[in-house]
């Protein structure tokens, strides 16, 4: 007696629901065996892949076993030519090989025969069929992109922070909207805050900080499950939380991003402030590992990155004597190379790191130099005050055509007027691009213009400069007195016989405008001072 195996799949849970199911597939294959002498050595079976990839586990199997040298099996059932292939090229492969193998192939709704003409007809129905794959494919992502203009959301979960409800029902399909949900948006808001400003205590969160913190205080995730750095630095990154949330932003079969010129806005209600959100991307982009390596991120080492040897500009390195009870910065290129490289200076860690705090309390810090400092800011605020209402409108008008442009492109490219080539796709891009630099210009502006000017007095100038002092000189929170000092400071060059401080020229004022208005201490960066 023959022996046969069957192969069924399905790519979707409507097939798997109607008249295409795997066990109805299975069940007309068992006929079609028992009526032609075929004896079932096995059923072979892949739900929800796609056929017009090879990369199918059970499928896969299957092949290995067809052409194994027990030639466990004569013939594939199957219950048509496309449950088995949607792609030509995998069609005429696999068929050859089986054929090499005397394993025949069988769909049993198509008939087609043997011979050369049963052939040609195979190789017409695979081309069909891969046609047909490609043009659903299509519809159904034209069908989901207008779903999404119409600001009806597609199928998967929704953000972190948002969820979904039943907006109206067409026919069988219920169509779903997009709502905030209060209990995750309040963690995510939690989560920009920590990053940014930090709990009050500690100044600003790295994002495994972030990730502890969260799972220490009991926050809810999703199915009751811990918070993952992944998952927060994914929130941080997320444009839903300032309304704007991309589909088609993944071509779902290969797994591969699309082009940003594919995408397709979809409105969602804000959680963020743009001011909050773009703050929190400028840290994420200093932070990038391509910028800043993660154990100079991480380090709790006061100076790391800041101190530089005099002689030769190599970055000064921690290095540890006497079983590591002393620790003293060294020029990392006399320590690789040896003195032959550099003769620069080795100075103990405590002593450059105080050296480097009584700089800053004597020249900075200092009442009256404090306060002169910080009335430069008040008369450069005024004076951008009466300007920046126009620059808002400016770069707003800008923003605005920016957006039209690429929206106008898009239209043309859905009507057939224009055609996607590589130049305008180049040409999208950029204006996207130009869209996004425009939109923190503007979040930096409204930061600035928002900035409590009025309530910068002498007390509060004072009260800040003690703050900061206490929290520099903190030997229990040095992360927080180490990102103050980067904030402060943009470079220290050791020498034998001095040492020069430079730092951001407005750093110490905007500083204390941000004190002013939240009583608390927020490392941020600015430009330099010397």
């Amino acid at each position: 007696m023959k022996r046969a195996a069957i192969y069924v799949r399905v790519s979707t849970g409507k097939q798997a629901a109607g008249e295409l199911s795997i066990p109805d597939q299975v069940r007309q294959c068992e006929a079609y065996a028992e009526q032609n002498g075929y004896e079932v050595v096995k059923v072979y079976t892949d739900a929800g892949v796609s056929a017009r990839t090879d990369k199918r586990p059970q499928f896969q199997e299957m092949i290995s076993r067809a052409v194994a040298p027990d030639h466990p099996f004569d013939a594939i059932l199957v219950h048509s030519q496309s449950r088995l292939f949607r792609n030509t090229k995998d069609l005429l492969v696999y068929r050859s090989l089986l054929e090499e193998r005397q394993v025949r192939f069988v769909s049993i709704t198509q008939d087609l025969g043997e011979g050369e003409t049963a052939d040609i007809l195979t190789t017409m129905v695979g081309a069909l069929d891969e046609y047909q794959s490609k043009e659903t494919a299509k519809h159904v992502a034209r069908s989901m992109i207008e779903n999404a203009k119409q600001g009806f959301w597609n199928g998967a979960a929704a953000p972190f922070g948002f969820r979904t409800y039943a907006a109206e029902t067409r026919g069988a399909r219920v169509k779903k909207k997009i709502e905030i949900d209060p209990e995750e948006a309040e963690t995510v808001r939690l989560i920009f805050k920590l990053y940014v400003r930090g709990d009050g205590a500690s100044g600003p969160m790295g994002v495994k900080r972030i990730t502890t913190y969260l799972n220490a205080q009991g926050y809810p995730n999703r199915q009751n499950k811990p918070f993952r750095v992944q998952f927060i630095d994914k929130i941080l990154r997320n444009t839903a939380y300032i309304g704007e949330h991309y589909f088609n932003r993944t071509d779902s079969r290969r797994k591969t991003p699309r082009p940003r010129e594919e995408w397709v806005l979809f409105p969602m209600p804000r959680i963020v402030e743009d001011v909050l959100f773009y703050e929190a991307q400028e840290k994420l982009d200093r932070q990038h590992p391509m910028k800043t390596a993660p154990r100079l991120v991480s380090s709790d080492v006061l100076l790391t990155a800041l101190a530089v040897c005099e002689e030769c500009g190599a970055p000064m390195r921690k290095l540890s004597g006497k079983s590591g009870r002393y620790h003293y910065y060294r020029c990392s290129q006399k320590a690789d190379a040896g003195r032959t490289a550099c003769k620069g200076v080795s100075i103990p860690m405590q002593e450059l790191d105080d050296i480097v705090i009584d700089a800053l309390e004597g020249s900075v810090l200092e009442p009256k130099r404090l306060r002169k400092m910080t009335e430069m800011l008040l008369a450069r605020a005024q004076e951008r005050g009466r300007s920046a209402k126009e620059q808002r409108k400016k770069l707003d008008g800008e923003k605005r055509k920016a957006e039209a442009q690429v929206t106008n492109l898009y239209t043309m490219v859905g009507s057939g007027e224009l055609s996607m080539d590589g130049t305008l796709s180049a040409h999208i891009r950029e204006q996207q691009e130009k869209v996004e630099r425009l939109k923190r210009q503007i979040a930096l502006l409204d930061r600035e213009r928002s900035a409590p000017v009025d309530k910068l007095g002498d007390k509060v100038v004072e009260k800040f400069g003690t703050a900061v002092s206490q929290a520099l000189r903190n030997p229990d929170n040095r992360q927080f007195a180490k990102a103050y000092v980067r904030t402060l400071v943009s470079k220290i060059e050791v020498g034998e016989k001095q040492i020069r401080i430079s730092g951001p020229k407005e750093a110490i004022a905007h500083q204390a405008m941000s004190f002013a208005a939240s009583g608390e201490l927020v490392p941020a960066f600015a430009q330099e001072w010397r």
